[in-house]
């Protein structure tokens, strides 16, 4: 089997999200249960080359004060969606709404892999954080929503954060994992 895994944080940055994706690659290629690819944000000073799984780094910016810590991949991203699709997935598995799941949902266009997305937190308080009009607030969660049902499979990590997607506006199913 091969996995593609995409998350919009990974390390150097700790987050429960980013540990989730470095822990799953780790173990699926460890284990020998799967060949695995990551892609995620590039951040400078990081070799990549370090990880027993592929590391697809993609240009990203620093996103200063917003979210302090983390960077913005680019949705562009055109060789890093062409390395994907070299891999040819078995699977995609996005971890975030955003940057993640756009790049997700281009290879997936392009080889039909299943698309698999999980809900980790709250992304709306994420938003209203980092965003102060209201009408953007609105703007940014309507587009995790659409990029959300887009997904073959919705996964939650609890009923909390599940219901939390539903309250978004997410009409949907979702399996709690």
């Amino acid at each position: 089997m091969r996995i593609c895994l995409l998350n919009d944080s990974f390390p150097p940055v700790i987050d429960g999200v980013a540990n989730t994706v470095l822990n799953y690659a780790t173990l699926l290629t460890r284990e020998e249960k799967a060949s695995v690819i990551v892609a995620t944000p590039r951040y400078p000073g990081v070799n990549y080359a370090e990880y027993p799984f592929r590391v697809l780094p993609y240009k990203s910016f620093d996103i200063g004060g917003a979210v302090e810590g983390y960077r913005a991949g680019n949705p562009l991203a055109v060789r890093t969606v062409s390395g994907m699709m070299e891999f040819h997935p078995d699977v995609i598995h996005t971890h975030c709404p955003v940057i993640s799941t756009m790049l997700a949902r281009q290879v997936q266009h392009e080889t039909d892999a299943p698309l698999i997305f999980t809900y980790h937190t709250k992304f709306d308080l994420d938003i209203e954080r980092a965003v102060r009009s209201r009408f953007l607030q609105k703007g940014g969660i309507r587009f995790l929503i659409e990029n959300i049902s887009a997904c073959d499979e919705v996964w939650a990590v609890s009923k909390g954060a599940g219901e939390n997607l539903k309250s978004l506006g997410y009409t949907g199913e979702y399996t709690v994992m």
